[in-house]
């Protein structure tokens, strides 16, 4: 599983943006900037989808 796959999973479960990044951190290794980068790309996609 990709960090975009594992991300959309969170949010998924209605899990919040905090909570989204702390397990980003730990389950890829990434650093906080890392983490808060994967998690923009997600948004960068799902506004795209909308579009």
């Amino acid at each position: 599983m990709d960090p975009i796959d594992f991300i959309r999973d969170k949010f998924s479960q209605d899990c919040a943006v905090d909570t989204v990044l702390h397990l980003v951190m730990a389950q890829f290794g990434l650093s906080e900037e890392e983490a808060r980068a994967e998690i923009q790309e997600y948004f960068e996609i799902v506004e795209g989808y909308g579009k």
